[in-house]
This record gives C-alpha cells, sequence and structure tokens, in this order.
C-alpha cells in the first residue's frame, strides 16, 4: 500500500547531495548493504531499523527491478521495536521482589534487596527481548524522486522520521533536511534571492489582542509561522477571488473542504477544530478568527491540470494526509505506478508554487494593503477603519 496504493500521507526531505538520476548499480548496491538484519542490531533504544522490499515485511532482497520506478525509487523502511515495554518489566520487577520476600520473611525489603531484584527483573525482560518475545514489526513506505532530490516519506511521526535521517545518512553518507514550512520558506525566498525576507519577517495577527500577551509564542528561530499565515491567506484568497490562482500559465483552484483546526495567535483561547462539508465558511470558523486564530490544519481540495487532489494539509509542518489520487487508467502496472508517484509529486509542486505565491505577495510592496484587507475580512470591520486605527495607534507609539 502507502505510496502504491490507496490514500497517501506524506513529509517530505531534501537531499543535501548528489545521487545519479537514476537507480543505477552503486545506488541499489548501498541500499543492500543496509537492508533490514544486513548492517546492524537493535539500536540501545531498542529500535531496529533497514531497508526492505516494497513486497512484503520479509523482503530483503532488494534489486533494482522491484524498487526503480524511471527516475522514482520505491521502497520501504522497516521499523523493529525489539525493547520490553514498561509494563512487562515493572511486573518481572515486581515478581522479584515479592520472591525476596518470600525467601527472606521480610516484608519490607532493604534499598540493596530492591536494587537486586530490579536488576533482576530487567535483566529477564531484556533476555526475553533479545529473543524477540516483544518484537514489534512495522515499515514506512519511502518514495524517492532522483530527478528533484526530494524524499516522500509515509509516516508523520518524529521518532520514525528521526530513525529514517539515520539510515538515509548511514546509505548514502550525506544529509536530508525535513522539509516545513520553515526550510521550505527558505528554500523558495533564496532561490528568488530575497532570503531576507524571511530572516526579516515578523509572524502577523488579525486582530488585536483584548488583553496583554506576555507571549505570543514567536521566537528568530522559528518561522513555522509562514506554514499557518499561509493557510490563512489561502481561506482569505477562496472568498475573496474564489480560491483561483494563476501559476505558471495554469488555473488552480483551492477549496476548503472537510476539517479545519484553529490555533490562538496568543496562546490564550486554546485551538478549535470544525468538521463539516465547508468549515471555512462555518460560522464557529468565522468567531476563531475574529478572537485572533488562525488555520494550522485542514482540508483542502486542489484542483489543477492533473484534476482534483483532496487532502489534509497541515500548514506549519508543510505535511500530506489522506491524499486521494485520481483512478488511473493506465493498464501496466509500472505505468500505473509511475503516474501516481508523478501525482504525489505534482501535489507537493502545487503546494509549493501557492506558498511561493504567497511569500512573494508577502514581501512585495503591496503587502500592506492586502494585509488590511484581511484584516477587515477576519473582523468584519471596513479596512479604512482599520487604517485608521492604526495610523492614530503609530502616532501615539
Amino acid at each position: 500500500m502507502g505510496f502504491a496504493a490507496g490514500l497517501v500521507s506524506f513529509r517530505r526531505f531534501f537531499i543535501n547531495g548528489k545521487l545519479p538520476a537514476h537507480a543505477d548499480d552503486s545506488f541499489v548496491d548501498a541500499i543492500r548493504a543496509n537492508a533490514f538484519g544486513h548492517a546492524s542490531d537493535a539500536s540501545p533504544d531498542g529500535v531496529q531499523i533497514g531497508w526492505i522490499s516494497p513486497t512484503n515485511l520479509f523482503d530483503t532482497d532488494v534489486t533494482e527491478e522491484k524498487i526503480a520506478v524511471d527516475h522514482f525509487v520505491h521502497l520501504w523502511m522497516r521499523l523493529d521495536r525489539t525493547a520490553p515495554p514498561g509494563n512487562i518489566v515493572r511486573s518481572y520487577v515486581a515478581l522479584e521482589e515479592e520472591a525476596e520476600r518470600q525467601a527472606s520473611g521480610r516484608q519490607l525489603l532493604t534499598n540493596k534487596q530492591r536494587k537486586e531484584a530490579r536488576q533482576k527483573g530487567t535483566d529477564r525482560a531484556e533476555k526475553e527481548a533479545r529473543d524477540g518475545r516483544f518484537r514489534r514489526v512495522s515499515a514506512v513506505p519511502v518514495l524517492i524522486d532522483l530527478r528533484a532530490k526530494t524524499v516522500y516519506f509515509g509516516n508523520l511521526g518524529n521518532t520514525a522520521a528521526d530513525k529514517f535521517i539515520q539510515l538515509f545518512r548511514d546509505t548514502f553518507d550525506m544529509p536530508i533536511e525535513l522539509g516545513g514550512s520553515d526550510d521550505l520558506a527558505y528554500r523558495i525566498t533564496s532561490a528568488a534571492g530575497d532570503s531576507r525576507a524571511v530572516e526579516d519577517a515578523e509572524p502577523f495577527h488579525l486582530v488585536t489582542p483584548t488583553a496583554v500577551v506576555d507571549d505570543d509564542g514567536f521566537s528568530f528561530d522559528d518561522r513555522q509561522f509562514f506554514g499557518k499565515e499561509f493557510l490563512t491567506w489561502l481561506w482569505y484568497k477562496s472568498e475573496a477571488d474564489e480560491g483561483t490562482f494563476t501559476l505558471r500559465g495554469e488555473n488552480v483552484f483551492v477549496t476548503f473542504s472537510g476539517t479545519m483546526r484553529l490555533d490562538c495567535d496568543f496562546k490564550s483561547t486554546g485551538t478549535d477544530t470544525i468538521r463539516c462539508d465547508a468549515p471555512a465558511r462555518s460560522p464557529e470558523a468565522k468567531a476563531a478568527l475574529e478572537i485572533g486564530k488562525q488555520p494550522v490544519k485542514a482540508g483542502i481540495i486542489l484542483g489543477g491540470r492533473g484534476g482534483e487532489f483532496p487532502l489534509v494539509f497541515d500548514g506549519p509542518r508543510f505535511n500530506v494526509s489522506s491524499l486521494r489520487l485520481p483512478d488511473s487508467e493506465a493498464v501496466d502496472r509500472r505505468a500505473k505506478l509511475e503516474e501516481r508517484f508523478t501525482q504525489i509529486t505534482e501535489v507537493a509542486g502545487l503546494l509549493d508554487s501557492l506558498f511561493g505565491l504567497y511569500l512573494g505577495q508577502r514581501a512585495s510592496a503591496d503587502w500592506t494593503t492586502e494585509l488590511d484587507q484581511m484584516k477587515a475580512w477576519a473582523t468584519g470591520k471596513p479596512a479604512t477603519t482599520l487604517n485608521l486605527r492604526f495610523q492614530a495607534e503609530s502616532a501615539v507609539s
């Protein structure tokens, strides 16, 4: 399953090094050398990782034929947890303590006796773990676009991502960077020769807090607020311009659908989650905007040349989940896979292009006017009134 069929979820990594344009012999050999069970035993935290073919959990015979589809590489990272569960360890320790009470005739154990019982219980659990009694087997789908030097990782959790970064580095001797909204903002603006637009930016707020705010969560070391603002801007555009954008001469539309989660800018009123057919148009969403909340995650439908793509988008982390791809008309299996993989990269490209459009607008001379219009949209107050208030506050300060 994963990228080959069904709904798709992914977070992206960017490759910082040179890889071949296609999966040649040296590329496949590097993967085979780090296939599951070939490279190393479980790490001290009880996790064992390695590559497997996208056929089944036990296929460690990775070959080019199994994983290469044109310039894409499709495989899995197997991730086994071998450490004994905490409740097992605690239970074995309790058994050892009870055995010590029975042997010594003492109800209250000494510190030394408790320490010895703890060690015996822990040793028993770890021995059984080494024998494989507690092994929990899982696998994460991985799609590598060699041409774009981008990796799509089919798990949104941080633990699996950390292990994947380690495995990729061990395999190819090069680092990869997680593609959150902050990293992507730097990449896009640097390519345009305007990285200061990110470095000097501070988050915007659509309303003035009703009380004094000691900490709005902003740090110059964290630029993930760009992802939240991007979703807010898309929401605004979906109503102001009917969600239609022009990207590279192509019309693209964005519609909000299914779900929306909004967080408070000022860390004072918590989180709202709205689930309905059109959450962006619901009274609850508009009420959340008016008290200083912005969306951080939402269901959207992207429409482009390749069709419509329903998905759930996490703005700050720039993750995609529950992506539904159009049905393929291809008969050949490899052609069908290549079509799906291309569609996945197209979705990512559309999001990147829309994000670049937003960043360009944010850095333009027209941004102040557009932000005033967004504030008017959020609060229901005329932009002229907001401008006058802003001028008065600026004059006083």
